[in-house]
């Protein structure tokens, strides 16, 4: 079983306006945006869209202390909040199968409507990594059919953010919530500690 999230407006994070001040850029590896999304204790994710509008987005909730992945589609209208999907994803035509499900979630303005699976297993990851395409399944019917071009990359960037930004670590009350404020200045009475 695997678990995911939600895509398309946060993608980027920047097709709505609340999305755009909870996220940061960190940088982008081939066609995948590397970002830091404060709503989710400063998890890093990639994400991208792909042809015929399918947005995809995988990462870090660190206050769940789970990997999610999203899957979008502003042709997706009909896709409910709170309903469960059952969802097939097929990884180069079958060499990895997953069946689970999905739910829908909204993000930002709660206008569009994202299926949404927390808690992905390590081999759906590895998977993701290293396969060349992934298909995703309604009703035994493909609605998506993505190159998963670059994304061993893409993921080998979300964890070298997360790491730098304290990888399993919820946020702590108080802490600052930008992930590129520079830490405060440790007074000391070593001057050789500057």
């Amino acid at each position: 079983m695997w678990r995911v999230a939600s895509v398309v407006a946060l993608s980027v994070g920047l097709a709505v306006p609340a999305l755009a001040r909870d996220t940061a850029k960190w940088g982008q590896v081939g066609g995948w945006q590397i970002m830091v999304d404060r709503t989710v204790g400063n998890g890093c994710f990639a994400s991208q869209v792909f042809e015929h509008g399918t947005a995809v987005r995988i990462g870090f909730d660190i206050n769940e202390q789970a990997i999610y992945l999203l899957f979008g589609n502003d042709d997706w209208q009909s896709l409910e909040v709170g309903k469960i999907y059952p969802m097939r994803i097929v990884f180069d035509d079958g060499v990895a199968v997953y069946d689970g499900e999905m739910q829908g979630a909204a993000l930002g303005d709660e206008s569009t409507v994202f299926l949404s699976h927390h808690d992905i297993s390590p081999d759906f990851v590895k998977d993701f990594m290293e396969r060349n395409v992934l298909q995703v399944f309604y009703q035994d019917r493909e609605i998506a059919r993505l190159s998963l071009a670059n994304t061993y990359k893409a993921v080998a960037e979300i964890l070298n953010c997360q790491k730098e930004l304290g990888f399993g670590t919820k946020a702590q009350p108080g802490a600052s919530s930008d992930p590129f404020a520079r830490p405060a200045p440790v007074r000391t009475r070593d001057p050789f500690s500057r």
